[in-house]
């Protein structure tokens, strides 16, 4: 029995010393961004375009990495995850803090963008994805720029103390997506609250700021 044992433990310890810790294709990475009392955050990997056509149909016989009308997961390998602090208001209709998977639906002039409350698919989940899961669909028209991007990217723009504009952007497409947060019913329930329990200079000071802002 020692003898097996040996055995077992040589070829276990020979496949570990096998593998190969090399680069990955689509690097993971994490996006924090603050706005007004709340913050957003994006964990997604980032895949490249390698001269391949990105959304669409077959171009010169070549499929598209992702085609119109089909699940993509907003990046690759796991899904994406997006999380928010606060309640916020996504292109109009409102969305409960909590972290989401996000998917999209590309077609040429149209997008559908899903906040999918199921985080645990991987890849597109294509196979395990249920729209009864979806917290949030909207509609966003894509555009074409004349920069190319390399890497999948989101990024956020356009912050302000109530909106913040996410990017999505990959090729020559570009989407963007509108998010508002109260944050002037948030500011006004701290003022009145401080202003209840003896306000100082400063008190009066930082709210004269917020107001300046």
């Amino acid at each position: 029995m020692r003898q097996v044992g040996f055995i077992i433990y040589f070829f276990a310890s020979s496949f570990c010393w096998a593998q190969i810790n090399h680069p990955k294709a689509s690097p993971f990475t994490t996006l924090k961004q603050e706005f007004g009392l709340s913050k957003i955050t994006v964990e997604y990997s980032r895949p490249s375009a390698k001269g391949r056509v990105l959304f669409g149909e077959q171009v010169n016989g070549k499929s598209a990495l992702v085609p119109y009308g089909r699940i993509w997961r907003v990046g690759a390998n796991e899904s994406t995850k997006i999380t928010f602090l606060s309640d916020v208001v996504i292109d109009g209709q409102d969305l409960q803090k909590g972290c989401y998977a996000l998917y999209a639906f590309p077609e040429e002039e149209e997008w559908q963008v899903i906040f999918h409350k199921n985080t645990t698919h991987w890849g597109d989940g294509r196979l395990d994805y249920n729209s009864q899961d979806d917290a949030l669909r909207i509609k966003i028209i894509p555009l074409k720029t004349l920069d190319f991007q390399e890497n999948f990217l989101i990024s956020f723009d356009e912050i302000t103390h109530n909106e913040i504009t996410m990017i999505l952007k990959w090729g020559n497409t570009k989407v963007s997506i509108p998010i508002q947060i109260d944050t002037e019913s948030i500011m006004q329930a701290q003022i009145e609250k401080k202003l209840l329990n003896s306000p100082t200079a400063q008190t009066y000071y930082e709210i004269a700021r917020y107001y300046q802002e």
